[in-house]
């Protein structure tokens, strides 16, 4: 099942449409929670997807890599080639390498992929999200089936279409949200809720105020790695280097 939450589908409500969502937002930036502030209410979001706009208009997209087991926690994030991908500490204890290491930045002409999977590629080959969504399912980790989920940003309409891959009961559901390129507004989305069931909600619209904010992060001992990419710049962080 793939649900599509997409705005903007006819032009001729674009302009409305950017009107009425520009007033309303002023008003609730207002109160909008910043990155750290909802990171920080939380004890393990787990592998968690960050994209939005700064200030003045510089494209924004983070990737936090968290563990708790020793298999997850043996990871750090990498540069190689073009890509940002997630690598072992210590091979000798990787454990189910498809689910642990892969490609988690990856980028063409059109679309920069941020994923916390390898089905940031499927979607990359398959040159369409939705046709990429339906090849893939949740992550086969029984009994918690970890969701797939990720941001696909169209660079030329400068829209962020997030997206997760989730159990839902005997069926697997696959949601797609489309929001636009809107200054110092970022949207999140992990894979858990306090409970370790899959993320429930819409993405979250935080204030995107201090671009490094998602460092602080680091002060959850669950916290192994984190990626900023702040236009063509991109920068790593792994805890103790």
């Amino acid at each position: 099942m793939l649900i599509s939450c997409q705005y903007n589908r006819k032009n001729v409500l674009k302009k409305r449409y950017n009107y009425l969502f520009e007033s309303l937002l002023n008003v609730y930036y207002l109160f909008m929670q910043t990155i750290n502030n909802y990171l920080s209410n939380r004890k393990y979001p787990g592998r968690t997807v960050i994209a939005g706009n700064t200030k003045d208009g510089k494209l924004f997209m983070a990737y936090l890599l968290q563990g708790r087991s020793e298999n997850s926690r043996n990871r750090v994030l990498v540069k190689k080639d073009n890509a940002i991908e997630t690598a072992p500490k210590d091979e000798s204890k990787v454990q189910n390498r498809d689910l642990i290491i892969y490609k988690a930045l990856l980028e063409d002409d059109e679309y920069i992929y941020l994923t916390n999977g390898d089905h940031g590629e499927s979607i990359m080959k398959a040159g369409d999200i939705e046709k990429g969504l339906l090849e893939r399912t949740f992550e086969e980790d029984p009994p918690i089936n970890t969701p797939r989920l990720g941001v696909i940003y169209k660079k030329r309409e400068k829209v962020f279409n997030f997206f997760i891959i989730k159990k839902d009961e005997d069926k697997t559901l696959r949601i797609i949200w489309s929001y636009p390129a809107v200054a110092e507004v970022a949207h999140i989305i992990h894979t858990y809720e306090e409970d370790l069931s899959s993320f429930k909600d819409n993405p979250v619209m935080v204030k995107l105020e201090d671009t490094n904010e998602i460092l602080g992060a680091f002060d959850n001992d669950n916290t192994v790695a984190c990626m900023i990419k702040l236009d063509d710049d991109v920068k790593i962080f792994n805890r103790g280097e």
